[in-house]
């Protein structure tokens, strides 16, 4: 990172002002990248396994106006947060999302551990449909308002357990603070990108989240889940339809498109 990209990245996430190592900054960074950088796993689905280079993740997300998944996501918005001068450490996450929290998982979702006033912080903006739009203090168990949902960490064990409201309280997902070298985050990504049963493989996921709405799209529906409440179902029925709502709502370009034309 240097000064001429961090330009870039803001700009991409139509970011202005301060740029101090502070929370208010921390806080603004954390809303607007996942508003303006999608959550997609195009490259997984059409058999490319995504690059964990940061150079090639800057020019994927954001000169080439892409999106990414997890590690993508996160490796980015780490290489911005410490040129900003905050102290971030990777980590490895359990995916309990639809499972129950008790539930066996390997550590395949990166997330990040930020420190600003001897205080650590939860900073995610790669989980798709539970993407944190703000940043949380890790040892407080109550619940903690974002610009979206209410969420809340729980402590069990020495790990811990990332919760969001939705009608009531749901595991996002599981960690402990440990060291996470570059060949861990390898084999995950290799996992995810390849394997036939992975998700990622199998389906085209997109997400995205601004201050209106999270916006998920899976199995052929997009589903956008209102902050004020309420939930709406979109169905998409052909790929005319799938191209217009990648545009549309997520902010794609024909660079993303053609690449997906070459698999459906």
């Amino acid at each position: 990172m240097d000064d001429l990209k961090l330009e870039k990245y803001l700009k991409r996430i139509h970011y202005s002002g301060d740029l101090g190592a502070n929370m208010e900054v921390l806080k603004r960074i954390h809303q607007l990248h996942p508003k303006h950088i999608p959550f997609e796993n195009i490259d997984s689905y059409t058999g490319i396994v995504p690059s964990l280079d940061v150079e090639h993740i800057f020019q994927k997300l954001v000169i080439e106006s892409r999106g990414g998944y997890c590690y993508e996501q996160n490796l980015l918005l780490s290489e911005v947060l410490q040129y900003l001068g905050f102290k971030v450490q990777l980590q490895l996450g359990r995916v309990l999302w639809q499972k129950d929290e008790n539930s066996s998982a390997a550590k395949t979702h990166l997330l990040l551990m930020v420190e600003w006033e001897d205080q650590k912080y939860l900073v995610d903006s790669g989980f798709g449909t539970a993407t944190l739009t703000g940043p949380l203090i890790l040892n407080d168990e109550e619940p903690q308002e974002t610009p979206n949902e209410q969420f809340k960490i729980s402590q069990k064990n020495g790990a811990y357990t990332l919760w969001t409201w939705r009608e009531k309280w749901l595991p996002v997902y599981r960690f402990e603070l440990e060291h996470v070298e570059p060949f861990d985050l390898e084999i995950c990504n290799w996992y995810l990108a390849t394997h036939p049963e992975s998700n990622f493989r199998k389906n085209l996921v997109f997400s995205k989240v601004d201050e209106n709405a999270r916006y998920t799209f899976n199995n052929h529906t997009l589903n956008i889940r209102k902050k004020e409440g309420g939930k709406e179902s979109v169905s998409i029925e052909n790929n005319i339809q799938l191209f217009q709502m990648l545009k549309d709502v997520f902010g794609l370009k024909e660079n993303a498109i053609e690449l997906l034309k070459q698999k459906i």
